[in-house]
């Protein structure tokens, strides 16, 4: 009695292809997508100057990064504090004049704490308290008084156009004319998890000046506290290469508050004129031969830091303390990602096309017997973990930070094409087609 049989349809070379070409016209929109995805950074206006404005990453993406720097960084004790001008000071922090003399005090008082130097993260305007110079005189005589280095913020402008490749213009700042003051611009990063060290900036008084590189607040406050770690040759490559690195940011650093201050070493006259709430017990100041960090908690300055909101003197201490402990990694720069997205797309569809169509007897090699179409998901599965793994370990041992956003688009690829397989399509790896025909039992 005859009974049916199905046996599997030769696959001819017209065949392979095909299925090829298919392969490789599938994978193209979503090259398109990744190109996409990376436009503003392949193709930004020549002479335009747009600004970008902060780019809060998820919780999740963020905590990614930062336990990778855990698993880097050089696990050494801060020499970091935060002070931070309380947000229920409203007067103090809406009155400029007032506030440059409230500030004059809480720096008296730190000196007596003997710290290694005072940053301060806010920036002076000349004419923001013109009707009261002397506020200004007390504030510029503290910070000669303190003898120690003190770094005070800088601010930008952004111009319209380019000029000389820069888009950023100094605003005019007092002159506190001493001669242990330095500048350094306030500015973060598009991404604020990113070290910014320099910006290309226009000088204000000048329509023909060059630009000119300007330290931010934070690199100016390493090279006061530490001019010989900045002339380490892996540091001073990392500034020159103008490719900002990632923090960890989540380092935990002592802090207090001005009121702290006042009622703990401020005098009995600063305490009088401010009348801080001393009602607290006064916690322990750890301020000897440390960097001091100075800022005011106004929701103007707040950004979104791994998931959390976090004041931009907060990030501006952790970028000090992160560069001096080596917690950071470099970022890839983005012309590589194209370049390691290609290479992903010719191991996975590329070689098994190179393979069936002229290496057909590789079916047999345990190496390559995946690659064949009856077996390709787990060719690609396979590649797919090994390329995550392996481009992970050598980034890190680079002390580059590994592409997360790239990892996120191969795996959409990956899912999508399992699915296309699961599908039972034509490029299905169990797919059988019956011929025409019996043959005999």
């Amino acid at each position: 009695m005859a009974r049916r049989r199905t046996v599997p349809h030769p696959v001819t070379r017209r065949d392979r292809i095909l299925r090829g070409l298919l392969a490789l016209v599938y994978l193209l929109p979503l090259s398109g997508l990744i190109v996409w995805e990376y436009r503003d950074h392949l193709m930004r206006p020549s002479n335009i100057c747009e600004g970008v404005d902060a780019e809060p990453r998820s919780a999740l993406y963020s905590a990614l990064y930062a336990r990778m720097l855990d698993w880097t960084h050089n696990d050494i004790s801060t020499p970091v504090s935060i002070v931070a001008i309380p947000a229920d000071l409203e007067e103090i922090q809406a009155n400029y004049c007032l506030g440059r003399e409230y500030l004059a005090d809480v720096l008296t008082a730190i000196t007596t704490q003997h710290p290694a130097e005072i940053v301060i993260d806010k920036f002076y305007s000349p004419a923001a308290c013109a009707a009261s110079p002397a506020s200004t005189q007390k504030l510029s005589n503290a910070m000669q008084s303190v003898g120690v280095p003190v770094i005070v913020g800088l601010n930008t402008d952004l111009a319209a156009k380019k000029r000389d490749g820069a888009c950023l213009i100094a605003r005019p700042t007092v002159d506190f004319a001493a001669s242990n003051v330095r500048y350094g611009d306030l500015r973060l990063d598009e991404d604020v998890e990113r070290i910014p060290f320099q910006w290309t900036v226009l000088p204000a008084d000048s329509e023909s000046a060059k630009p000119e590189f300007h330290d931010t607040l934070s690199l100016a406050a390493i090279k006061a506290y530490d001019n010989d770690f900045i002339r380490r040759a892996r540091i001073q490559k990392l500034i020159d290469a103008h490719v900002h690195p990632y923090a960890r940011l989540d380092t935990e650093l002592p802090r207090q508050t001005t009121t702290d201050i006042l009622c703990s070493v401020g005098t009995p006259a600063m305490r009088q004129r401010w009348t801080p709430d001393c009602s607290r017990p006064a916690p322990g100041l750890s301020l000897l031969g440390r960097i001091v960090v100075i800022g005011a908690e106004q929701d103007v300055d707040r950004h979104m830091v791994m998931g959390a909101p976090m004041w931009g003197f907060d990030t501006q201490a952790r970028y000090i303390a992160d560069m001096l402990s080596g917690s950071y990694l470099h970022a890839l720069p983005r012309w590589i990602f194209l370049p390691l997205f290609a290479l992903f797309v010719l191991v996975i569809e590329g070689l098994p096309t190179l393979f069936e169509v002229y290496r057909p007897h590789w079916k047999t090699h345990p190496l390559f017997t995946h690659a064949f179409t009856r077996r390709r998901y787990v060719w690609v599965i396979f590649w797919t973990i090994a390329f995550i793994l392996g481009l992970t370990v050598l980034c890190i041992l680079l002390r580059y930070l590994p592409p997360l956003a790239l990892f996120g688009d191969i795996c959409f690829i990956v899912i999508t094409r399992l699915l296309f397989f699961l599908a039972e399509s034509a490029e299905a790896p169990l797919v059988h087609h019956p011929t025409k025909g019996h043959s005999n039992a």
